[in-house]
């Protein structure tokens, strides 16, 4: 399989992020938020935030396209793309940033949308350089 270019890669995310985003259930915030992950075996997965009357159990677009990933036997994110359509460009929370570290490589880039376009792009360490790994579950 020949590998896409940046560009049809990236439009290929944006393209199945808004169309997750376009079926959000926000029926409380009225904010829909949609991702796109590609995997570094090429394949796509996408995911949209699903609200709840009982807000904390809502779930993130993110964890939406995570969880899509994993139950198809991915594990290793290349890419992941958020869009939302606020006045102000919006980001990963912890909580997800962290689900992306879980799943991420070195070269993990992520990828800030609006539904005018990719804005910024960013490397999992510029926006969670202190994040929690694995080494601090192990004892001395």
């Amino acid at each position: 399989m020949q590998e896409m270019n940046n560009s049809a890669t990236e439009s290929k995310l944006f393209e199945l992020a808004a169309s997750a985003r376009g079926k959000a259930y926000v029926p409380y915030s009225g904010f829909p938020v949609g991702a796109a992950i590609e995997t570094v075996s090429g394949n796509y997965y996408a995911g949209c935030n699903v609200e709840n009357v009982s807000y904390p159990i809502g779930t993130c677009a993110e964890a939406g396209a995570i969880a899509a990933m994993v139950a198809c036997g991915e594990l290793k994110i290349k890419k992941i793309l958020i869009i939302a359509g606020g006045k102000e460009l919006i980001a990963p929370c912890g909580a997800c940033l962290q689900r992306i570290k879980e799943f991420s490589t070195d070269e993990t880039e992520i990828l800030l949308a609006t539904p005018r376009g990719i804005e910024k792009k960013f490397s999992l360490a510029q926006m969670l350089p202190f994040g929690f790994n694995n080494s601090e579950l192990k004892h001395d």
